[in-house]
């Protein structure tokens, strides 16, 4: 038998971006860190002018989230890497893609775009510290989380939904 292969899969509501993954889980082997590479699957018409971001981030978090009171964040971003993925900076076809890249990116057709991130060696690991069930302290965790986002620029406010 073949070994299945998974591919995690999330989109926005208006089907205008999608990001495929071959893995969600990045083994640290203290020398060096499994690369984080994946395919985004846009839409041009929906994204009407706009481009396309994916971002890697490390986040401190030291409460939970329905605790975010006024405005208030109980989180560190530790880490931000943002790299622009359409309109495209290279040419796709030069691109060094992994396994996974290259059948996504076969698969998907004309409007996959492939990104890849490497961890700097200096980030702590993910790792979530549970509260016991008669505590009331605060959850804390640090937690790494992949993002596409269609923008005019990478510094615009993104809208959450």
């Amino acid at each position: 038998m073949s070994p299945k292969n998974v591919i995690f899969k999330k989109t926005c509501k208006d089907k205008s971006v999608g990001v495929f993954m071959g893995k969600r889980d990045f083994v640290d082997r203290v020398d060096s860190v499994d690369p984080v590479d994946g395919v985004v699957l846009i839409d041009p018409e929906a994204l009407a002018g706009r481009k396309v971001f994916v971002t890697l981030s490390c986040i401190f978090r030291y409460g939970r989230d329905d605790m975010d009171v006024i405005g208030i964040a109980f989180r560190r971003e530790l880490y931000l890497s943002t790299r622009q993925v359409y309109p495209p900076l290279q040419d796709r076809e030069k691109g060094v893609h992994t396994k996974v890249q290259a059948k996504l990116l076969r698969k998907l057709g004309n409007n996959a775009y492939p990104f890849f991130f490497e961890f700097p060696d200096n980030l702590p690991c993910s790792v979530a510290l549970q509260p016991g069930p008669h505590d009331v302290g605060k959850q804390c965790a640090v937690e790494f989380e992949i993002k596409a986002f269609s923008a005019e620029s990478q510094d615009a406010k993104v809208r959450k939904r």
